[in-house]
């Protein structure tokens, strides 16, 4: 009686339950390679792109937006899984347009070679770091909404 029963729940809610536990792990998965304090989330929150920074802060990024495009990484929740893509799609842009501008300066460091003799001017190298800050800015206010959404939505 009680497995009918069980089944009978289960059946009647659709697995929810399940499937609240499925986001719930896969978004601590998620979580767990973008803390908040972790220094790719702080370059996505502060740097400001006229100073250079180190390439480790790069590979987390790198690592999330080649692991969760797959259907494994799915959530559940339509509402998660939009601004998931949301996060992605800013991440992705972001990283594109970083990729374009930056290179690897003698230091190990990474710059847009603001203080270099390249063949930019000045102006177009602010003009540069403006939209690069900008594309950060808003990759961090899209997984700060994703976190919320996913605690409003989860209860978690």
């Amino acid at each position: 009686m009680e497995i009918v029963l069980g089944w009978l729940v289960n059946v009647l809610t659709f697995g929810w339950k399940k499937r609240r536990e499925a986001d719930i792990e896969l978004f601590n998965r998620l979580y767990s390679q973008l803390k908040f304090n972790s220094d790719s989330c702080i370059l996505l929150r502060d740097q400001d792109f006229h100073n250079s920074f180190s390439f480790s802060y790069l590979k987390p990024l790198n690592n999330i937006v080649e692991d969760w495009e797959y259907p494994d990484a799915k959530f559940h929740s339509w509402l998660v899984e939009r601004k998931k893509k949301a996060f992605l799609q800013n991440l992705r842009e972001f990283l594109n347009e970083l990729e374009l501008h930056t290179a690897m300066e003698a230091n190990g460091q990474i710059s847009i070679g603001l203080k270099d003799n390249d063949m930019r001017g000045n102006s177009e190298k602010k003009e540069i770091i403006k939209n690069l800050n900008s594309l950060k800015d808003q990759t961090y206010k899209s997984y700060v909404k994703l976190f919320k959404k996913f605690k409003r939505e989860l209860n978690a």
